[in-house]
C-alpha cells in the first residue's frame, strides 16, 4: 500500500446548512468499547449521528469498516490526524484507537453521520481455516492494524456496499461483508493507504483514553473562546511539558496544531453554510484579531476567507 496522500486541506464542497452544536461527548466510558453482537449474525451493522456519546477516542477488538455520510473535519486514528469529508471510507484494525471530529457551528447536529460494520477478527481466522478461499481475510486483518484509508473507485464501491448492507438480512450482510473485504484486498496501492505510522504501538490504558477525551471535549467546547495548553494540561493532571509529549505521541500533531486546524475548520464551515460577516466568523472561530485570522486562514487553506466563500480558492 502507498502512503496516505498529502493532507487535502479543508474540503470546499458545500455542505447542507443546519444548526450546529458544540460536540462534547462524555469521556467517562473508558477507552475500551464493549460491543454487544447482534443476535443471529456475526456481522454488526449500525449507524449513529454526531455529536453522540459513541463519537469519542476509543478502541475495540472488532475490526470496523467505517463510512462518513456527511460533514467534514479531522479523523484521529492511531498516531495520525487526517482531514476527512463526506464519503470517507476506512478500515480500523483491532484495538486501533480512533475518533472523528466534525466541523460544526453552535447548535448543529449531523444525524446518521456514521455507518459502521464490525466483526471479530477471530471469526475470519476460524472461517479461513475451513475455507481456503478466505485465506486473504487474515492478511487484511494484519494490514488493518495500522488502519486503511480508501480513495478513488475503491472508496466509492466500499461506500455503496456499506450503505446497502443495512437493508439486507443476516445472510445478505455476510455476503456484503465478503464483497467489502474483496474491495479492500483488491484495491490498487494508490487507492489503499495505511493510516498509522509503521511501528505504531497504541496506548490502550484507561488513563490515556480518559485524558485524550477530556482534552478533545475541552477543545471542542471552547473553539469560540480561549483555549490554553496550560489549562488542558491541568484538566488531565499533567505538567505542560508532559502533556505536550503525550498529546503529540497520541495524536501525531501538536496540541496547538490541532486547535488551529479545528478553528479554521469551523471557519470554513461557517463560510460555506452561513451569510455571517467574516468578522463574525472570525470571532466564532476563536480569533480576536481579524488580521491574524486572515493570515492563519490563508496559511491553512491557501486563500482568504472572502475568496473561500466565493469559491475562488
Amino acid at each position: 500500500m502507498s502512503s496516505p496522500p498529502a493532507r487535502p486541506g479543508i474540503p470546499t464542497r458545500p455542505s447542507a446548512p443546519g444548526a450546529e452544536s458544540v460536540p462534547g461527548a462524555k469521556a467517562d466510558v473508558g477507552d475500551l468499547e464493549v460491543i454487544v453482537p447482534d443476535v443471529g449474525t456475526s456481522v454488526r451493522w449500525w449507524t449513529h449521528g454526531y455529536p453522540d456519546p459513541l463519537a469519542r477516542w476509543h478502541h475495540h477488538p472488532e475490526i470496523e469498516f467505517h463510512l462518513i455520510r456527511s460533514g467534514s473535519g479531522q479523523m484521529l486514528a492511531g498516531d495520525r490526524t487526517i482531514d476527512f469529508d463526506a464519503g470517507q471510507v476506512t478500515l480500523m484494525g483491532p484495538h486501533l484507537p480512533h475518533n472523528w471530529l466534525s466541523d460544526l457551528a453552535p447548535g448543529e447536529l449531523l444525524p446518521d453521520r456514521d455507518v459502521l460494520c464490525q466483526v471479530l477478527p477471530e471469526r475470519f481466522t476460524a472461517a479461513s481455516a475451513q475455507l481456503p478461499e478466505l485465506a486473504g481475510l487474515r492478511a487484511l486483518v494484519d494490514r488493518a492494524r495500522r488502519g486503511i484509508l480508501l480513495s478513488g473507485a475503491s472508496r466509492a464501491r466500499a461506500a455503496t456496499l456499506l450503505e446497502r448492507m443495512g437493508q439486507r438480512d443476516p445472510l445478505g450482510r455476510l455476503a456484503a461483508l465478503l464483497e467489502l473485504v474483496d474491495v479492500f484486498l483488491s484495491a490498487p496501492d494508490d487507492e489503499a493507504h495505511p493510516i498509522a505510522t509503521a511501528g505504531y504501538m497504541p496506548s490502550l490504558d484507561d488513563a490515556t483514553a480518559a485524558r485524550v477525551n477530556t482534552v478533545l471535549d475541552y477543545v471542542e467546547a471552547n473553539l469560540a473562546g480561549e483555549i490554553s495548553m496550560t489549562r488542558a494540561a491541568e484538566l488531565v493532571a499533567l505538567s505542560p511539558s508532559a502533556f505536550s509529549r503525550l498529546f503529540h505521541v497520541t495524536a501525531g500533531i501538536t496540541f496547538s496544531e490541532l486547535v488551529r486546524r479545528r478553528r479554521i475548520a469551523r471557519a470554513c464551515h461557517l463560510l460555506r453554510t452561513t451569510d455571517l460577516p467574516v468578522a463574525r466568523v472570525c470571532a466564532l472561530s476563536g480569533y480576536t484579531n481579524l488580521a491574524n485570522f486572515n493570515r492563519r486562514f490563508k496559511d491553512e487553506t491557501g486563500t482568504t476567507p472572502s475568496a473561500y466563500r466565493r469559491g475562488d480558492g
